[in-house]
């Protein structure tokens, strides 16, 4: 899915679950932009999850169900457009060029003279420097192009999703439900958006980097044309010769490609300042500081920030939802008649704790279905299923897993189905029973299969009688 329009999706996803009184946006609304998007982007039949994710059909219908929702939202809130449409890059792209350009001007008159000492920083430092970073890339390319290690950019990225955090805040000032919402909204849009955050930050800082260098070029050049340098060099350990070794290796690319060639050993000993006295007109060295800050600094910053921006953009491109989105569909599209199959079901059994081999034959009868076992609410706590639907995302579905074995009562069983149809509604998920006979068939035998269907339209009368489907599974088979 595209960044733009996971963001709307993010962001309605969060109003919607945040909004339980639907007092934000009214069932009506909600019902009639699931039908909108289905007229829209007609689905396939049916939809089936791909690798436990939601397929781009699903993605698309999320999406334009979103748009419609939040342009609704927008009319009563406005302020919801300028979350929705914050982009923290942008301020931190212009203020890293101003700074980049300004630091290399200021770089090339750093010493506030008109001599150019061709051994000394600023160029030899930022070169260095960029190096440095070249052997940090290289090293993270190495490790498959992990983030890991990519701690200022990551820093970056986070303060400036920050910045949306604090955006967010503003809103309590109107609207408190709406800004728990948004708060809500930021922090899983920081997580899914921070790959491509960090890129994009990884980016304009190569891209920064290299405005850095151009600049300390047009700084040689443009005192040069305002100013009489002289070129020359001082050293307390190197001799001449020695000066034109290093000199060779580090003005050597610069002056194949501009043709100046690099002085011998016997000129430079009469450019080397001895009391003051000493030094040459500065314009071919200049030319080769200015080559050499392109080799090694404008060039290859450059490309790589060519290749981050790509790569950034490649990811805004291909953002995929998270496996939990399945059930979020579920609960959008459900009246309009679109569902898929697969979601995720989160089953939490009550008063028995089925063996691993039973919860691996569960997943086995629905292998188009994700379950998510809970722990098992134990007799006599039936208030605690409401926290165990309530933890971490929202399923598409809610299974209730009961065991024939047990006789079924009202105060304890018909309790816990009450307190987990309540916190379902509030969750907007639906619910029902799954009653596991394996036990209860093993202990009684095939000669007292009457037994078994006793107890069968026992749990069905009382399962019924709550408001919820029911569906009987021998999980020891």
């Amino acid at each position: 899915m595209r960044e733009s329009d996971l963001r709307p999706v993010l962001l309605v996803k969060a109003i919607e679950e945040a909004d339980t009184d639907a007092t934000l946006l009214p069932l009506a609304d909600r019902a009639a932009a699931s039908r909108d998007a289905k007229r829209e982007a007609p689905p396939p039949a049916p939809l089936r999850l791909e690798e436990g994710l939601l397929p781009v059909a699903g993605e698309r219908l999320l999406a334009a169900r979103a748009r419609r929702l939040l342009a609704q939202l927008e009319t009563r809130h406005p302020f919801v457009r300028e979350i929705a449409d914050f982009a923290p890059g942008k301020w931190l792209w212009s203020a890293l060029c101003i700074a980049a350009l300004a630091a290399g001007l200021a770089l090339s008159a750093l010493d506030g003279s008109h001599r150019i000492n061709v051994l000394a920083f600023p160029l030899w430092g930022v070169v260095l420097w960029n190096l440095v970073v070249y052997l940090v890339v290289l090293f993270s390319w190495m490790r498959k192009r992990s983030t890991r290690g990519r701690f200022l950019p990551d820093w970056v990225a986070r303060s400036a999703m920050g910045r949306a955090s604090a955006l967010v805040a503003r809103a309590r000032r109107f609207h408190a439900p709406l800004a728990q919402a948004l708060m809500r909204f930021a922090s899983e849009w920081q997580e899914l958006a921070r790959p491509v955050m960090t890129s994009r930050v990884a980016a304009m800082f190569h891209g920064a980097a290299a405005l850095l260098g151009a600049g300390l070029i047009a700084g040689f050049y443009v005192r040069g044309i305002a100013l009489d340098y002289r070129a020359g060099w001082e050293s307390t350990f190197l001799d001449a010769e020695r000066v034109r070794s290093v000199l060779h290796v580090f003005y050597g690319p610069a002056s194949a490609i501009t043709g100046i060639a690099v002085p011998d050993a016997a000129h430079l000993e009469t450019i080397r300042w001895r009391e003051g006295q000493g030094g040459e007109n500065a314009a071919p060295w200049i030319h080769l500081l200015a080559a050499t800050t392109f080799i090694y600094v404008v060039v290859p910053r450059t490309l790589l920030a060519l290749l981050a921006f790509a790569g950034a953009a490649h990811a805004a491109r291909t953002l995929r939802l998270p496996a939990t989105m399945a059930g979020y569909f579920g609960r959008a599209f459900r009246e309009a008649g679109v569902w898929v199959e697969g979601g995720a079901v989160r089953a939490i059994p009550y008063a028995y704790e089925p063996s691993p081999a039973s919860i691996e034959r569960l997943r086995a009868r629905s292998p188009d279905s994700v379950f998510d076992v809970r722990e098992p609410v134990a007799y006599g706590r039936e208030d605690a299923v409401g926290a165990a639907i309530a933890d971490g995302e929202t399923p598409g579905a809610i299974v209730l897993l009961f065991t024939s074995a047990a006789t079924p009562e009202e105060d304890s069983h018909g309790r816990v189905i009450d307190h987990a149809r309540e916190a379902a509604r509030l969750r907007a998920v639906p619910l029902r029973a799954m009653v596991d006979e394996g036990p209860y068939t093993e202990r009684m035998g095939t000669g007292l299969a009457p037994r078994v269907e006793e107890r069968r339209r026992a749990w069905s009368r009382l399962i019924a009688a709550h408001g919820i489907e029911a569906s009987f599974v021998d999980l020891n088979a």
